[in-house]
């Protein structure tokens, strides 16, 4: 009687190790995933060209981004120190450019400022590229 008892114990002891181990395994690739999902999908957009250039006739931003992701974005807006917010609003198809130019608050030629475009994806994601810019004497 006490060996069948023990039998059951062992079959019952490894099937609850199996149960806890593919509960484990299962949790673990989740988690890696999702974290490798948004691991890759980040530096979607990219700056390829930008100019902050002031002129006797008024000053002009001119800028270039490439989606360098898998999936369409849509860039709502560039902004400039976080103060000027210049209206973009193109959607990017994987791998495709956009130029824009815009005309802008003058600054003094060799001031340096930050410019930040910010990206969305469909998905949700949001993606940013920034460049630190000298204003150029035209």
């Amino acid at each position: 009687m006490r060996s069948s008892k023990k039998a059951l114990s062992s079959i019952l002891g490894t099937i609850i190790v199996l149960v806890l181990t593919v509960a484990a395994g299962t949790m673990l690739w989740r988690t890696f995933f999702s974290l490798f999902s948004s691991l890759s999908e980040q530096n979607q957009l990219q700056i390829y060209d930008a100019e902050f250039v002031a002129t006797s006739a008024g000053s002009y931003l001119s800028l270039t981004v490439k989606n360098t992701g898998s999936s369409q974005v849509t860039v709502p807006w560039v902004s400039i120190e976080g103060v000027v917010n210049l209206t973009w609003g193109v959607q990017l198809q994987p791998g495709q450019e956009d130029s824009r130019v815009w005309p802008v608050p003058a600054r003094p030629v060799g001031q340096s400022f930050l410019l930040l475009v910010e990206a969305y994806s469909a998905a949700g994601g949001s993606y940013q590229s920034s460049q630190q810019l000298f204003v150029q004497g035209g």
